[in-house]
């Protein structure tokens, strides 16, 4: 799936410090610092968007550690990517959305 400039540059505007990424030719986002739903333990957490299908799912939100609270507690996923260890919820979000509501929709777990 191919991702127009001005999406990524929306994604990286909004979360300071996000860069691409890619390993075995599947291109991640790497967002520092992701801020968690309130009430949510740790309340921010490095995390790594991969907008396109992986795992059986149409993208993955990984997360540098497990947040604690919210609906989010199917962890079914612990992966070693770009040389990081890496944790993603059993969560299914529409494969048709722009790069920020990807992210937006991922972290409707936590709430």
């Amino acid at each position: 799936m191919s991702f127009s400039e001005q999406e990524v540059r929306e994604l990286t505007d909004t979360f300071p410090g996000a860069e691409e990424a890619s390993e075995g030719g599947v291109r991640y986002f790497l967002l520092p610092s992701l801020a968690m739903p309130e009430g949510r333990e740790p309340s921010l957490v490095d995390a790594l968007l991969c907008p396109t299908a992986r795992d059986g799912y149409p993208s993955r939100l990984f997360l540098a550690q497990r947040v604690h609270g919210g609906r989010g507690s199917n962890w079914n996923a612990s992966v070693r990517i770009l040389e990081c260890n890496w944790y993603a919820l059993s969560w299914r979000v529409n494969p048709n959305l722009r790069l920020i509501q990807m992210v937006a929709a991922h972290l409707e777990a936590f709430r």
